[in-house]
């Protein structure tokens, strides 16, 4: 009778037991929605869970007229470390039972310093990414509870593709996952070296050309090449200095000579017109009452001769042309 009232026992234990291994696999796969129960009997209706959570989540608020003033956003440190995962997932049916051994607690601050320590004695974040070999930089980096590093992109790609949470270098499983920024520290150092480097040497580069610039060598060679190449900044430099533009040059040239042709155009259209004869009679007669017995030009050798300015009467007939 004994015997027999085992047996029920022993099956129980055994359906409880490969009930608890299936969850457990299921669970390891992240195969949860793979159950074969009926899903509209596990699942409770989306209607009643709305309107229990309306009913727990009203409050009374009372209207005061007061308008709140807005609160910008909080600056966070961008350097800050934080944890990915700091609730770990529930235990399974075979952890509770201790067919498996249930994930560890999460770290404390003390732990996450020794495996951080441990990581930075290992020169992790001076190497590439062990999944995409490239420089970390600036990118999001994440430390894992194992002290290996990743990208956070890459560790996600990795996790997604392989449907496993397991370190894609120690292969551990159940590991957490912390955002550090030790390698974009130490690219923001390599970066700001060289920087300053390049600027100590653009100093030193000008600091030299000046004091070639200024100081002749001593070598009789070198002092020859010196002198002809100052002789020859200078020539170039007072080259530089004259004003050389041709174009306008010739565009004041051809502006003068517009208005010289303008100029004499009028001249000649005022002093071409020929004299006609009452014009020649009225000149006489103006002549006539100056009463001139000398020309302004010639120089007379003796007395004049006759009378009655006969001698004006014939300069004015030959100047209208008579013999």
């Amino acid at each position: 009778m004994l015997k027999n009232k085992g047996h029920p026992s022993r099956r129980d234990n055994l359906a409880v037991t490969a009930v608890a291994l299936q969850d457990h696999i299921l669970h390891d796969l992240q195969l949860r929605n793979l159950s074969v129960a009926d899903p509209s009997k596990t699942r409770a209706p989306k209607g009643e869970n709305t309107s229990r959570s309306l009913k727990r989540n009203t409050k009374a608020v009372i209207d005061t007229g007061l308008q709140k003033t807005p609160q910008g956003p909080k600056e966070e440190d961008p350097e800050k470390e934080y944890v990915l995962d700091p609730k770990p997932p529930p235990l399974t049916l075979a952890q509770r039972l201790g067919l498996f051994e249930p994930p560890p607690p999460p770290l404390s601050a003390e732990e996450w310093g020794s495996v951080k320590q441990r990581s930075v004695s290992q020169g992790d974040s001076m190497q590439p990414c062990p999944i995409c070999k490239e420089e970390f930089q600036l990118r999001p980096q994440v430390l894992l509870s194992c002290s290996h590093v990743f990208h956070r992109a890459c560790l996600q790609a990795f996790e997604r593709f392989a449907s496993k949470k397991t370190c894609p270098l120690c292969r551990k499983s159940q590991y957490q996952t912390r955002v550090i920024h030790d390698a974009a520290r130490l690219f923001k150092a390599t970066c700001a070296t060289r920087i300053q480097a390049c600027w100590r040497g653009h100093v030193v580069r000008t600091w030299y050309r000046d004091l070639r610039r200024t100081r002749p060598p001593t070598d009789p060679k070198l002092r020859r090449r010196f002198f002809e190449e100052k002789f020859t900044a200078i020539s170039q430099r007072l080259l530089r200095s004259y004003h050389t533009d041709i174009d306008e040059l010739f565009a004041e040239i051809d502006h003068c000579l517009a208005i010289n042709r303008s100029v004499l155009q009028q001249l000649g259209g005022q002093c071409g017109r020929q004299l006609t004869d009452g014009d020649w009679q009225t000149i006489q007669a103006q002549a006539l009452r100056r009463e001139t017995s000398e020309c302004s030009i010639r120089l007379p050798w003796g007395p004049a001769v006759g009378a009655g300015g006969s001698g004006l009467q014939r300069d004015l007939s030959f100047g209208k042309g008579n013999p």
